[in-house]
């Protein structure tokens, strides 16, 4: 594309455009926001006299304006369909995790980008996250040798997430008809919901970090509307890892991993997304007895995949992740499903 700049448009104007991705936008190199879309008068219009953008409630003029790519940030229950006719409208996509509802769901979109010609990333903004991104260079270059063990956690805030993200958000435009529909279908569904929400980060994750992997055991731990995931897995390179997903823990926000190899160690302390801090990661080289501790300056993860998804479409280049990456971590997530069905929610800690 000999183009200097992508002109973008973006899909949805509710909570996480407005939190996360407006703000991403407005300050990517190589981006030029064109529009905005959403079938909420009140969004669309909000979004659009805020950002001075052309705003629209249809989706069928949306995808006739000049617009390059999309940027699809909408419930996941539409994230295949509204993918699928932005594809068909000539359109790259940057659509948000997870990819699809279900991994039947994926591999159809992935055979009708495969016909497009076009890209599809989807949204895993942290490997974006420069903390992370340093350390799967260094595991990939072989910097702590052969791994043997890993261990992985996310663990969601619940009393203390409302006041916090309050404090780093900007003013949100709430249409509360919307937002009552999405909190009710939520809490309708909330095992698998929270399970591909907050789990396809770790899976992801450790799937950038360690390469495939598989899941033969896990169990799960249900209070009231708290759940928590843990599991084992084993690299397709024999290393032996655990998991764990709590949404919600009654603490502080925490998520991390440690890994260690046969020539070191690698561990991270990865923030609050909305704080848009880099991962504070710490590697251990065993022959030089040293640890290194990298600082970084430019540390916003949605920022930061913007830029990279416009620069893999202005030069060319194969987008990350792809499509087939969320399709992979979508199947990690029905088979941990699958492991913990007979635990139901009726099956509650006792007080």
């Amino acid at each position: 594309m000999a183009k200097e700049k992508l002109n973008l448009g973006v899909i949805g104007c509710g909570r996480i455009a407005q939190a996360a991705h407006f703000p991403a936008v407005q300050k990517a190199k190589k981006i030029e926001l064109a529009a905005v879309f959403d079938p909420s008068a009140l969004l669309a219009k909000g979004a659009g006299l805020r950002l001075g953008v052309p705003a629209y409630t249809d989706q069928h003029e949306f995808l006739q304006a000049d617009i390059d790519a999309v940027l699809i940030a909408i419930p996941d229950r539409f994230h295949v369909p509204v993918s699928i006719a932005a594809l068909n409208a000539g359109k790259h996509v940057l659509v948000e995790k997870p990819v699809a509802v279900s991994t039947a769901e994926a591999a159809m979109l992935i055979e009708i980008v495969d016909r497009s010609g076009l890209q599809l990333q989807v949204g895993s903004m942290k490997r974006y996250d420069p903390g992370i991104a340093r350390a799967h260079d260094v595991i990939a270059d072989g910097g702590i040798g052969r791994i043997l063990s890993a261990r992985c956690w996310y663990r969601v805030m619940s009393e203390l997430r409302p006041p916090i993200e309050a404090t780093l958000f900007p003013a949100l435009l709430v249409d509360q008809d919307v937002r009552n529909r999405e909190t009710a279908l939520k809490a309708a569904n909330r095992k698998s919901h929270l399970l591909a929400t907050h789990g396809i980060h770790t899976f992801d994750l450790m799937r950038f970090l360690l390469g495939d992997f598989a899941v033969p055991a896990a169990t799960m731990a249900v209070d009231g509307a708290d759940h928590s995931w843990h599991g084992i897995a084993t690299t397709d390179a024999g290393a032996a890892a655990s998991f764990e997903i709590t949404a919600s823990v009654h603490a502080e926000w925490t998520e991390g991993f440690q890994i260690y190899g046969s020539r070191g160690h690698i561990s991270a302390e990865i923030p609050f997304p909305f704080s848009r801090g880099a991962s504070r990661v710490r590697i251990f080289n065993a022959a030089e007895s040293a640890y290194e501790e990298p600082v970084f300056g430019d540390t916003d993860p949605y920022k930061l995949q913007l830029e990279a998804f416009a620069a893999a479409i202005l030069e060319g280049r194969p987008v990350e992740p792809t499509a087939r990456d969320g399709l992979r971590a979508l199947e990690i997530v029905e088979t941990v499903n699958s492991l913990t069905a007979w635990q139901e929610p009726d099956q509650r800690i006792s007080a």
